[in-house]
C-alpha cells in the first residue's frame, strides 16, 4: 500500500476488513503511511520466518552493493551464511558520484530497516489492545517521529521507540515533541540509569516523585546514587534544586488516600485531628513523567516498607495491595489490602 498525493485515497476501513486487522493495528498502518509513504507486510510480522528473511535480504543487498568482499547473505533454516567474492571479480568504484550514490543507498536501506524494526515492535505492543482513541495522531508528530526513528540502530533503543509509537497511536498527545527531541539524544547508558531510578518513582494523583526518606539517604540504600539523580536532573527529567516537601494538611475527620509504587498500591488512612506532616520528595518533570510511561516499574518492596515505617504513626495507618490493572485512571488491585510488615 503506497501513500500517493492524498491520504484520503487510502480507505483504512477497507484495509481493516480485507486484512482482518484490529482497530489498533489499522490505526498503526495509517500512521506508518503518513510518516513513510508505504507499508509492507514485514512491518507488522516480526516472528514470521518470511519477515526475518526479508530483513536479511535488506542487509544482504546493502552490503553486497556497498562493500567489497561479500557477494551475498542468505537466510536459510534460521542460519545466516556469507559468501565471499572472488577477488578477481571485484569491480572498483572510483567515480565520486558512484561512491556518493552507493553511500546514500546504503544509508537509506539501513534507515528503512530501522523504521521497520521500530514499527514491528509497535505492532507487537498493539496486538493485545482491543481499542484505541479515535483522535488522529498529529501529522507533525508523525513526521518528527520517523525522522528520528530512522537513525536508531540499537535494539534496546528501537524497543523504546516502538513503545513510544504504540503509545501515541493508542492515545495521541502522550509524548510531546520535546520528549521526542530528548529521547533522540538519549544514550543507552542514560536510558538504563533512568530506568533504574524510575523503579523508585511514586505516583500520587498526576504527579510522580522520588521519596528520599527523613535522612535524605534512603535511595542510596537501594543503589541509586547522587550522581544518578544528578544525571536525571541534567537531562531535564527531574526538577533540580534538591528535594522539596509534599505536605499532608491537618484533617478534622477520617481521611484516606493512596500512592502507587509500580505494581503496589499503598493506602493511607489518617484519623480525625491528625496533625500536619510532610515528606521529602523530588518531582519528575513533565517530560520525565512522559518517559515513565515507557518503563515497566519493578519496585523493591523493601522500599515500600521503608516508606511505611517512616510515615506510619498512631494517627496514620498504611496498607498495601498488588496492582492488577490501571486503565484510564482506574486501578484494579488485589483484595483485601494487607498490613505492611515491619
Amino acid at each position: 500500500i503506497f501513500k500517493q498525493n492524498y491520504m484520503a485515497l487510502i480507505d483504512f476501513d477497507k484495509i481493516k476488513d480485507v486484512l482482518g486487522l484490529s482497530k489498533p493495528l489499522t490505526k498503526l498502518i495509517e500512521v506508518i503511511a503518513q510518516g513513510t509513504g508505504a507499508i509492507t507486510q514485514p512491518y507488522l510480522i516480526k516472528k514470521n520466518a518470511d519477515a526475518k528473511a526479508y530483513e536479511i535480504n535488506v542487509v544482504s543487498k546493502a552490503i553486497a552493493e556497498n562493500q567489497n568482499g561479500l557477494e551475498n547473505i542468505e537466510y536459510d533454516e534460521k542460519k545466516v551464511s556469507l559468501r565471499s567474492l572472488n577477488k578477481d571479480s571485484i569491480q572498483e568504484v572510483t567515480s565520486l558520484p558512484d561512491r556518493a550514490e552507493n553511500r546514500i543507498s546504503y544509508q537509506e536501506q539501513k534507515r528503512q530497516q530501522n523504521i521497520e524494526r521500530v514499527t514491528q515492535i509497535a505492532a507487537e505492543q498493539l496486538e493485545t489492545e482491543k481499542d484505541v482513541s479515535e483522535e488522529k495522531v498529529d501529522d507533525d508528530w508523525t513526521t518528527r517521529f520517523f525522522n528520528y526513528a530512522q537513525d536508531v540502530s540499537n535494539e534496546e533503543m528501537q524497543s523504546l521507540w516502538g513503545r513510544i509509537l504504540a503509545g501515541e497511536v493508542k492515545n495521541p498527545k502522550s509524548y510531546s515533541l520535546r520528549a521526542l527531541e530528548l529521547i533522540r539524544n538519549l544514550s543507552k547508558r542514560e536510558a538504563e540509569i533512568f530506568t533504574k531510578v524510575a523503579n523508585y518513582a511514586v505516583q500520587t494523583n498526576n504527579d510522580y516523585f522520588l521519596y528520599k526518606g527523613k535522612d535524605g539517604k534512603l535511595l542510596e540504600k537501594f543503589g541509586v546514587s547522587f550522581s544518578d539523580i544528578a544525571l536525571i536532573e541534567e537531562l531535564g527529567l527531574m526538577h533540580s534544586g534538591g528535594f522539596t516537601s509534599y505536605k499532608y494538611s491537618k484533617v478534622n475527620q477520617t481521611s484516606s488516600g493512596h500512592l502507587v509504587f509500580g505494581s503496589f498500591i499503598v493506602f493511607m488512612e489518617r484519623k480525625p485531628n491528625t496533625p500536619e506532616f510532610s515528606i521529602s520528595i523530588q518531582l519528575f518533570t513533565t517530560i520525565g513523567k512522559e518517559l515513565l510511561k515507557l518503563v515497566d516499574i519493578d519496585p523493591n518492596f523493601e522500599y515500600v516498607k521503608a516508606f511505611a515505617k517512616e510515615v506510619k504513626s498512631e494517627n496514620t495507618s498504611l496498607k498495601y495491595a498488588e496492582v492488577i490493572e490501571i486503565n484510564a485512571g482506574t486501578i484494579r488491585h488485589s483484595i483485601p489490602p494487607k498490613e505492611i510488615p515491619e
